[in-house]
């Protein structure tokens, strides 16, 4: 049922991830419902399984077994005056059904139907699955037990292969004692053997037990963790909102004054990163990483820029920076933010730090291309045949290539805010050298701007 349970917990948060139904309610104290919820799904689910039409739909595949084993492992089929066919009553299930057309002892595991008598031996694999196994499935019959283990031509046949290990010690000791009843004489592996000799320990049912509450508490534990995180960038995604469109963000309640409902949304986020859980084992390993700190330190990096308080965002990117340094999207996003104050030199610095360390990139070179154009226009053809030695070094390789056709890509990925930062300096020349005339004309139709 947890194992079940997992997955489904899995899809409630990319539905919530990606959907913004939820933004009215705090996710936070709903994560108990979301345990609940996953567990009684993992439920139906384990008895769908486990159940005699789905053994059914899959008896080609299972041979008869049931595709997990759940709520039941097996039923034990001995005839009585009570339940021999001849007693007349009438079958309650469709497994009765089957063991009342018999009168011999059986074990009944899904819909297959083992015969006691009919087992020559119990074979206990290296990983704990128990063979049954018969001589008399392919046509063999031996007075003793020693002539069928001196038979190396013909092997007995695998009738069924049972998870032992998934019962107690106390029950699989139990069921091989029930297969010895009806069957004197049978043969069991050394390794079966030793199983059987091993000491019942007293408790096992409650470190058992204890397995599978650590098991649920986990469960918890991560479903705490995440809607913390989703709660977090639902306040930043709010206060950027309320700050950008005011008007679609209804979800927020901006009211009358967005400014102050985008500082209240910041600082609940605020709160939430800073003050996490000290008993969440779940977030420290899942966000208190570099990767994941760097990315929500972006964020409200970006929340900070769109609320104007520039030199805050500024300091939290270069927080960034330190707590991851590989990749070079947060450091881009420096960059923008810098020349968008006139910090051209210092945004250049970081260009230049990511282009010793990013050889075959072609984001930061666009980027230095055009800081460059708003220093000095003459120098950016020579800066070009740079680069482009740089990027046929390192990446494209000599052209033309063999064969034909393959030439060597780059695969890049470019934001919206890198598109807009750049046309703003290439096709608009916005920010460019102020001494420079530029035709009205031409900024307002940017498709049909000279680049």
């Amino acid at each position: 049922m947890i194992g079940f349970a997992w997955p489904v917990f899995g899809v409630v948060f990319l539905v919530l991830l990606c959907s913004t139904a939820w933004f009215a309610a705090n996710v936070v104290q709903l994560f108990p419902v979301a345990v609940v919820f996953a567990l009684l799904v993992g439920h139906c689910l384990a008895m769908t399984l486990e159940s005699d039409l789905a053994t059914r739909a899959a008896y080609f595949f299972k041979n008869g077994l049931p595709l997990i084993f759940y709520r039941r492992f097996a039923l034990v089929y001995e005839p009585t005056s009570s339940n021999s066919p001849s007693s007349g009553e009438p079958a309650n299930s469709a497994t009765d059904k089957a063991a009342q057309c018999y009168g011999h002892p059986a074990l009944l595991i899904g819909r297959r139907r083992v015969l006691f008598e009919a087992v020559d031996e119990l074979y206990l694999t290296f990983l704990g699955t128990l063979e049954v196994r018969s001589f008399a499935s392919c046509g063999l019959v031996f007075a003793k037990a020693e002539e069928a283990a001196a038979s190396a031509v013909n092997r007995p046949d695998v009738l069924v292969r049972i998870p032992l290990s998934i019962l107690d010690l106390k029950e699989q000791k139990d069921l091989v004692a029930l297969f010895q009843k009806y069957r004197p004489g049978l043969t069991i592996n050394d390794r079966l053997v030793d199983r059987l000799k091993s000491p019942i320990v007293k408790g096992q049912n409650l470190i058992q037990s204890l397995g599978a509450a650590l098991l649920v508490f986990a469960l918890c534990d991560v479903t705490f963790a995440t809607f913390t995180w989703l709660e977090m960038l639902k306040g930043y995604y709010g206060a950027q909102l309320c700050m950008r469109h005011p008007d679609e963000a209804t979800a927020f309640a901006p009211g009358s004054d967005p400014k102050a409902r985008a500082l209240e949304l910041f600082d609940q986020a605020e709160q939430l990163r800073l003050h996490p859980s000290p008993v969440s084992w779940a977030y420290r390993a899942l966000f208190a990483n570099g990767n994941s700190q760097a990315q929500l330190l972006a964020i409200k990096a970006e929340t900070l820029y769109r609320m104007g308080r520039k030199a805050e965002a500024v300091a939290t990117l270069e927080e960034a920076m330190t707590a991851k340094t590989s990749g070079f999207k947060a450091k881009l996003q420096l960059v923008r933010y810098l020349a968008e104050d006139g910090e051209n030199k210092k945004a250049q610095a970081i260009l230049d730090e990511i282009l010793e360390k990013h050889k075959d990139v072609l984001l930061p070179r666009v980027y230095s291309e055009a800081l460059l154009l708003a220093e000095d226009e003459k120098a950016v053809p020579a800066t070009y045949e740079k680069y482009l030695q740089v990027l046929d070094e390192e990446a494209f390789g000599s052209e033309p290539a063999w064969p034909p056709g393959g030439e060597k890509p780059i695969m890049e990925m470019w934001k919206r805010d890198d598109l807009t930062f750049l046309a703003d300096r290439l096709l608009l020349k916005k920010n460019a050298n102020p001494t420079k005339t530029i035709n009205p004309a031409n900024r307002a139709s940017p498709a049909l701007s000279p680049p």
